[in-house]
């Protein structure tokens, strides 16, 4: 059927392959999102060309219509439910009429993005990539699971590059992937659907409703990133060839590496210079030091560079701070102050595996000194100024 705002297409009777009533929890639906000026292209003069895609797939299509997206979110989600070849065959065709819209030929590569829950990325990524790679390498495509929910969804986008059987193929590999975890009863069909209101859980209980630890949690705390000064030519070493050595980075460290264009850096610091910044989990960020760290240091035969620069919160610039962190460490910190900036700039010295252990102990005492700050927020009867 065919209605204003929802748009949907029923699914024929089919059952999936491979699949048994006793085996299946239920058929995962294929989300993927919509620019507003595809919507015209894929429903067709009054559903037209939706229903055609529909009919000769056997797929079931759903648009999202108001108030079944967040206010934020400019796209329109396209749900396609069915047998694992009907969601394939429409897929497909979906994808072409994308691919029509961005201009490129058979042979090009395209965009695609789908979102999946958020509590599933994890396992579509794999440790330390591992999963995420194997599909990458079966499909040919090129994949960028992004580190953040969807505002207003418990979802985050992953965009998927490559010819159209690429894209189709890495859509329904990852997918497969959540049909299992569906199988195993850790994803139901809530998990699918838009939830106004919701909000994503904190597992570790920072920043939600549930107490506080007074040590680091495991996943850290979301604003404590680990900040670098690079040169530029670092800069492009870490970003790679289309974004690729990026990519690669953060899929292997679990981190979100961001680095920052050229002339954003605090006051003092050399415009030709580039910050690259580390988020995500305690863990992840961690892991993310140590690999960006070895990453340049692999760098081309004297390109580089001997030392490590990391911008750092004045507070925990002390000298008790700093011998902390060369005891720790072995390394050497030379600190350098940034007038009017809350940050100093501090140079970490002596070998690469010195310099990983200096940063990741810095690493650490920012996310206790936060810890310690929520926990004095949270006290009660304490005012702060």
């Amino acid at each position: 059927r065919f209605c204003p705002g929802l748009r949907v297409c029923e699914p024929a009777e089919s059952p999936v392959e491979g699949s048994s009533p006793e085996a299946m929890n239920f058929p995962v639906p294929w989300r993927g999102l919509l620019p507003l000026d595809a919507v015209p292209v894929v429903v067709g003069d009054g559903g037209r060309a939706l229903r055609e895609i529909c009919d000769a797939t056997g797929a079931g299509i759903e648009i999202s219509g108001d108030g079944e997206t967040p206010s934020t979110l400019s796209d329109k989600i396209c749900t396609v439910s069915g047998s694992i070849e009907q969601k394939e065959a429409a897929c497909r065709r979906l994808v072409d009429k994308l691919r029509g819209l961005q201009e490129v030929s058979d042979q090009e590569p395209g965009v695609f993005v789908i979102i999946v829950p958020a509590t599933a990325a994890p396992v579509v990524v794999g440790q330390k990539g591992a999963q995420i790679r194997e599909i990458i390498e079966l499909s040919g495509a090129e994949i960028s699971v992004g580190k953040e929910n969807i505002i207003g969804m418990l979802d985050q986008p992953i965009g998927i590059t490559g010819t159209g059987g690429q894209v189709v193929s890495a859509v329904s590999k990852i997918n497969a992937i959540l049909q299992d975890l569906a199988d195993r009863g850790r994803l139901q069909p809530s998990d699918f659907k838009f939830r106004p209101g919701a909000v994503a859980s904190s597992p570790e209980g920072i920043g939600g409703l549930g107490g506080r630890s007074s040590q680091p949690p495991g996943g850290g705390h979301p604003r404590t990133h680990a900040k670098f000064v690079v040169a530029t030519s670092v800069a492009g070493w870490i970003i790679g060839k289309q974004g690729r050595h990026i990519r690669e980075l953060q899929e292997n460290s679990g981190a979100h590496i961001q680095v920052h264009k050229e002339g954003d850096v605090p006051p003092g610091v050399s415009p030709a210079d580039r910050v690259v910044e580390i988020g995500g989990r305690f863990e992840a960020r961690a892991e993310g030091i140590q690999i960006i760290l070895m990453a340049i240091d692999s760098m081309p035969a004297l390109q580089a560079p001997r030392e490590t620069q990391m911008l750092i919160p004045k507070h925990l610039t002390s000298d008790c701070e700093l011998r902390d962190v060369q005891q720790m460490s072995g390394a050497e910190v030379e600190v350098r102050d940034l007038p009017g900036h809350e940050e100093s700039l501090c140079t970490l010295l002596g070998s690469v595996e010195a310099r990983v252990k200096a940063a990741q102990r810095v690493l650490t005492r920012l996310e206790e000194a936060q810890v310690a700050r929520e926990g004095s927020a949270g006290a009660p009867g304490l005012a702060l100024e």
